[in-house]
């Protein structure tokens, strides 16, 4: 059997992991110390914090359907806050999504988890460097390990690290240059006092805060009463480089005005800073094989910022590559 390596174990990595897994050897690294890429989970004491991906949506058939066992088991579940419409100088209002919203379940990177299991991921592994030898690929981490040879190497990184990582003769670079991503900051809080606002989740407008969530209302989530605060697409690719201390104290303090309450004194307080968050403008096709090389690339960012995104593109990758393996 061929040997297949994949970068990154998020939902695109895995899509591919699991879609190749009995037509080829399948190796997936991952830099991070668990799978799940955007869809992750922070830990902090006894609090945990949806602090990337808040939830998603199922349109696509092949998604559906790919999803269905997770559904049946109770890993993945619908999603019904109060939500609410809030914006600057304006009374908030009540609003209701036009469609189902689904979260994992007890946290957001339970998911990932289930779908990793079977496959072989090698966690805390960042690849810097790949080298075509006459044997095949040949991966290379930091501290010098040598990872190989494989026949394929498929990369689901960011488009700008996948970039980086990919050489110049990759056939695809044209995709890198047209894809635009934007970053994100997500301020997580452990809340000292009862929850007294009548929304669990609000779409803000006319801030620099876009996003907010009673991070404990989701389905099965701990007691602890936590909330997270996303910024901005632009305002955060406007300061995406600014120290986190000043960042924090910045949104800190436009939450506080937002709410009219101060949160200063919160049990927990931290900011996570996603570099790249979601999709500018995207590649626009699905997804790119290089065929002579060997080479793929796949992501959210080739299709649209959003989890199906991700999951349709290296669903539709692997499906073209399986007719090479057969």
């Amino acid at each position: 059997m061929k040997r297949i390596a994949i970068i990154g174990a998020g939902m695109a990595g895995l899509t591919v992991g699991i879609q190749l897994n009995d037509f080829a050897i399948v190796e997936l690294f991952e830099k991070s110390r668990r799978v799940s890429g955007r869809m992750s989970t922070r830990y902090a004491n006894n609090y945990q914090f949806d602090h990337g991906t808040q939830d998603f949506t199922v349109r696509d058939q092949a998604f559906k359907k790919f999803l269905a066992p997770y559904m049946k088991t109770g890993i993945l579940k619908e999603w019904k806050p109060k939500l609410m419409l809030i914006e600057k100088g304006y009374v908030a209002k009540t609003k209701n999504w036009t469609e189902k919203h689904y979260v994992p379940s007890p946290k957001m990177n339970e998911l990932c988890v289930a779908m990793a299991k079977g496959i072989n991921v090698q966690l805390n592994t960042e690849i810097i460097r790949i080298e075509k030898k006459e044997q095949g690929w040949l991966l290379y981490t930091k501290d010098k390990q040598e990872f190989g040879p494989y026949e394929w190497v498929i990369n689901t990184t960011p488009a700008p690290q996948a970039e980086k990582l990919l050489p110049d003769s990759f056939s695809g670079h044209q995709y890198f240059k047209k894809c635009k991503m934007f970053g994100c900051y997500t301020l997580m809080l452990a809340l000292s006092a009862p929850w007294k606002w009548e929304w669990e989740a609000a779409i803000v407008r006319n801030s620099l805060i876009s996003w907010m969530t009673l991070n404990s209302n989701k389905p099965d989530r701990s007691n602890e009463q936590t909330l997270i605060v996303q910024t901005d697409n632009e305002w955060s690719e406007n300061h995406i480089d600014e120290a986190k201390s000043n960042i924090q104290h910045i949104i800190l303090e436009e939450l506080n005005s937002l709410l009219s309450y101060d949160f200063s004194d919160s049990q927990y307080l931290t900011t996570h800073r996603w570099r790249y968050s979601d999709i500018k403008q995207a590649a626009g096709v699905d997804y790119h094989l290089d065929h002579e090389q060997q080479l793929g690339a796949c992501g959210d960012w080739f299709i649209k910022g959003r989890i199906e995104a991700a999951f349709l593109s290296g669903y539709k990758l692997a499906n073209s590559m399986k007719k090479k393996l057969c």
